[in-house]
């Protein structure tokens, strides 16, 4: 079992470059487990708020063992607004390291939050990189000089994916992989003949392309679009909540269904409803370093899984999920999913059960806690020394 919370354990506090109430993933994952062992506060990116006087901090809803916190800073922001921001957090950081205790293991989730570590001087700094964030639309030189500066300063490094393990093993002496994981017995509900189906799709018609996720700039529109106008009976079904993309990249077509963010608690029943769930990821910078999560949720939910040949899934899922690039290759791909016998189909499934079973979140955050203990009593040994890769 896992130790309970107490005066003796430091806090997590995790500041999240994600909301905790955007989709429902691998930070969500990793603190409501990670709250079955410690307090655990995570910390929303700041809300700017035109009319407040002063940068406050507002707690929400969480989980059991867990708090969430919303920072609200004042409004309006200048035109290139990094140094004001910055001096708000710097002004905000003693109340929020206080309120949590003073004791905390700081965790990170992105490089631009580098000088708050460098401040808060915790117990213990952790920087999880789920993402690489200077690949994406919006990333910039400066993200990987911060990086850079991080990684001087972190205790723990965890990567979210072997991609962006490779890239950064010999920059820190304690890089670990912990790619994504899966809730099994989430996703294993999909198998569930009991388990209706989400209204909202019963008026699309069959063979249905499923995706769930955030929809930006990774996925590959122009696929997507291809494959529909090549072929009107399939349907694309996508699930999320859209980001970074302007509303005139997202092809429109009557087979190209948009549902929006659903609750995360629904997913296994949108994705009893797929035919195919699709990973129609573009091949850039964006994704050059994503190992994704619903990878294996997919395949938990015993879906045949097509995807675009990202690295990371090529070199650990080949033998489970089928591979395709271009609107072309998904044309004559698709058949041969959908008329795949039974047999074939099991025989995926058995080869997917080994690697669910061990990229399971729990034992995932297990792992992970296992490093924390290890690095917090090494720290307060006599003979500790300070970090500085």
């Amino acid at each position: 079992m896992p130790a309970q919370p107490n005066r003796q354990t430091p806090t997590l506090l995790y500041l999240a470059h994600l909301r905790w109430d955007h989709v429902w993933q691998r930070p969500q994952q990793l603190m409501t487990r990670l709250a079955q062992r410690c307090p655990v506060i995570y910390v929303n990116p700041p809300e700017v708020v035109t009319g407040t006087e002063e940068p406050h901090l507002e707690e929400r809803e969480g989980a059991p063992g867990l708090k969430v916190w919303n920072p609200v800073f004042p409004g309006p922001l200048p035109t290139h607004p990094d140094a004001r921001y910055r001096e708000m957090w710097l002004g905000l950081l003693p109340e929020t390291l206080s309120r949590a205790g003073n004791d905390v293991i700081l965790c990170v989730s992105s490089p631009l939050a580098d000088y708050l570590v460098e401040a808060a001087r915790p117990r213990l700094a952790i920087y999880d990189c789920m993402d690489d964030l200077a690949s994406f639309r919006d990333g910039t030189q400066e993200m990987r000089d911060r990086e850079a500066n991080l990684l001087r300063l972190a205790d723990l490094v965890f990567t979210g994916g072997y991609s962006m393990y490779e890239a950064r093993k010999d920059k820190h002496p304690r890089v670990y992989c912990f790619p994504s994981g899966v809730d099994v017995s989430h996703y294993r509900t999909t198998l569930n003949p009991n388990l209706p189906e989400p209204p909202i799709l019963a008026d699309i018609s069959h063979p249905r392309l499923g995706y769930f996720g955030v929809l930006d700039e990774r996925i590959d529109w122009p696929l997507i679009a291809a494959v529909a106008e090549a072929h009107p009976d399939w349907h694309w079904v996508l699930v999320g909540p859209t980001a970074k993309v302007e509303p005139d990249e997202l092809p429109k077509s009557a087979n190209i269904h948009y549902l929006g963010q659903q609750q995360y608690e629904d997913l296994p029943a949108f994705l009893k409803g797929f035919d195919i769930a699709t990973m129609p990821f573009a091949l850039n910078e964006a994704t050059r370093n994503i190992s994704p999560t619903k990878t294996l949720e997919y395949l938990a939910g015993g879906k045949p899984v097509l995807s675009t040949s990202v690295p990371d899934v090529v070199a650990f899922y080949a033998e489970i999920a089928y591979l395709a690039d271009g609107p072309e290759a998904w044309v004559r791909e698709i058949p041969t999913i959908l008329a795949a016998s039974d047999q074939e189909r099991q025989a995926r499934t058995q080869r997917a059960e080994v690697i669910i079973t061990d990229l399971a979140w729990d034992n995932i955050v297990a792992r992970m806690w296992a490093l924390i203990e290890e690095q917090l009593a090494e720290k307060e040994s006599p003979t500790a020394e300070t970090h500085d890769a």
